[in-house]
């Protein structure tokens, strides 16, 4: 698979894997390149599609443990739905790490945002707490103001 991230992020992910006792081999940073090839919000199973598709073997269980080491270091966001359901995006985004979801109830459509009053408010509360923020997790759902939803791909 062609690397499609600059190598420099290589570095951070052989980093995050040593940190924690793995080594960084071709198949973790296969995982890489796959997870940050694209903006999209995936599961696990279609992450697992996606790499047998660029003819990338790696067990299930390899696929768990070394995103959850990327999620654990904020090199990906895990997104929880309201179904239990878990998504998974890369942090390495061009317009901005720190955004927010509002997720369509109606078609399941995701849709990033990202507004500094809301990091200003978030800042404004903390400080009033006396306390420095180490993590944010803000997502809104909302359904389709028409009749029927003009997200639902056809």
């Amino acid at each position: 698979m062609k690397n499609l991230i600059p190598c420099r992020f290589h570095i951070d992910v052989e980093a995050v894997l040593k940190s924690e006792g793995l080594r960084a081999t071709k198949q973790r940073l296969n995982i890489w390149d796959e997870l940050s090839s694209t903006d999209k919000h995936r599961d696990i199973e279609t992450i697992l599609k996606d790499l047998k598709k660029n003819k990338i073997n790696v067990s299930r269980a390899t696929l768990y443990r070394t995103i959850d080491v990327f999620v654990k270091h904020n090199l990906l966001k895990k997104i929880t739905l309201d179904s239990g359901k878990f998504l998974y995006e890369h942090n390495k985004k061009t317009i901005t790490p720190q955004h927010d979801h509002i997720v369509c109830e109606d078609c399941g459509e995701i849709f990033e945002f990202y507004d500094n009053n809301i990091s200003s408010i978030e800042n404004k509360i903390a400080d009033g707490l006396n306390l420095n923020l180490t993590k944010r997790v803000h997502q809104l759902s909302g359904t389709c103001k028409d009749n029927q939803c003009s997200h639902a791909k056809n």
